[in-house]
């Protein structure tokens, strides 16, 4: 049986960009977000 590898996508800049710069705004977001509906509810 002869052992090929897996096709693997290949690493350029938009995939850099999309990991240093995407992963952080994700988290931004969600800490946006969970911020804003905490300020919410809070009782006035």
């Amino acid at each position: 049986m002869p052992t090929q590898d897996e096709p693997r996508g290949k690493v350029d800049l938009p995939a850099i960009l999309y990991i240093v710069g995407g992963i952080p705004a994700l988290v931004g977001f969600l800490v946006l977000v969970f911020s804003l509906t905490r300020a919410c509810n809070l009782p006035a």
